[in-house]
């Protein structure tokens, strides 16, 4: 490819995807908001990280991507509303890592994935399995080339499908024990 043509073609791929955060990020938020969740997607995403390993707000900002100090209020929310609490490391007394509270497990679980109508969703059923795949391998290529660091990639990966895959058996618990009553 030409050069002309190369950085307009990754600037067009810059827009493209900041314009599709936004609209994901706003897609989502709208869906928080109709399940009465009183949350933002930055909340959701600390509780995330949380379900599985504890994390202080240096860390979580670092996994994020996002400055610490905008972390701080979300955080204090989070404790606020009994999702999350601050505890300290039994290693080093000045670390203070987060944990996910039972009630902040509960709210993660409850939460219902995005509606069928959603219009990520349904692009993406759309495009079909092989497109859908080859835009998250490309996806994946991209973040990986970007951060520099494989592992987050595969951890996210691995943290999503872990916790897709409890939520679905969590659901058909339910399920059938609603059945049998």
């Amino acid at each position: 490819m030409k050069r002309q043509a190369f950085i307009a073609t990754s600037t067009e791929i810059r827009i493209l995807l900041v314009m599709l955060a936004k609209l994901t990020r706003q897609e989502y938020q709208d869906h928080l908001d109709s399940c009465g969740v009183g949350l933002s997607t930055l909340h959701l995403g600390v509780l995330r990280l949380l379900k599985h390993h504890p994390y202080t707000i240096k860390e979580l900002s670092k996994h994020m991507l996002v400055e610490p100090a905008s972390l701080v209020p979300v955080v204090d929310e989070l404790e606020r509303q009994s999702y999350a609490q601050r505890t300290t490391d039994p290693n080093d007394r000045r670390r203070t890592p987060l944990v996910l509270t039972q009630q902040g497990d509960e709210l993660l679980s409850n939460l219902p994935y995005m509606s069928a109508t959603s219009a990520f969703l349904k692009t993406l059923r759309a495009m079909g399995d092989d497109k859908m795949f080859d835009l998250l391998v490309r996806l994946r290529e991209l973040a990986t080339g970007m951060s520099g660091d494989p592992e987050r990639i595969v951890e996210i990966s691995h943290t999503v499908h872990i916790q897709v895959s409890r939520k679905s058996l969590a659901s058909a618990k339910k399920t059938k024990r609603q059945i049998l009553n």
